[in-house]
């Protein structure tokens, strides 16, 4: 048996942006690595209905003061289901940028820790993605309907 002294407690390497944060740290906690536990009833409520998405879907532009980036539009995207954000770019004709997904679908830290919710994301917020700050300037009427049905959340 070790003695008390001799135990070394494990220290979790820092995200390096391969895959999601919860597979890296269950590879890190086990010596066979198992799938990141997901939250099924959460899940088979808030996944896709029919016509109705679950899906709240902001408008955004960066918030920078490069030239080149000042008139970048994106359309941030969280789904209910799960608690992920996806960050898209449409095209915009002769910009010279590439469109398309900026960031994928996966849940996203915040600079104070935890994860972004679905109360984090209003017309107006000020949100940072990978080092990427984005100003939430618009919402579609899902999103704005939702928001009002659930500010006691």
């Amino acid at each position: 048996k070790m003695s008390e002294e001799m135990k070394q407690e494990r220290e979790i390497p820092p995200y390096n942006g391969w895959g999601s944060e919860e597979d890296s740290k269950a590879n890190c906690l086990k010596l066979i690595a198992q799938a990141p536990k997901r939250d099924f009833i959460k899940f088979m409520k808030k996944d896709r209905q029919g016509l109705e998405s679950h899906v709240l879907r902001y408008l955004a532009r960066m918030d920078t003061n490069r030239p080149i980036d000042i008139d970048r539009t994106f359309i941030i995207s969280f789904f209910l289901s799960d608690g992920t954000i996806s960050v898209f770019e449409p095209e915009k004709r002769n910009s010279g940028i590439v469109h398309g997904k900026f960031i994928e679908r996966s849940r996203l830290n915040k600079k104070d820790g935890g994860y972004y919710e679905a109360e984090d994301l209003f017309v107006g917020a000020v949100v940072n993605f990978r080092s990427h700050q984005f100003i939430i300037t618009d919402a579609d009427e899902y999103a704005k309907t939702y928001a009002e049905n659930h500010k006691d959340d």
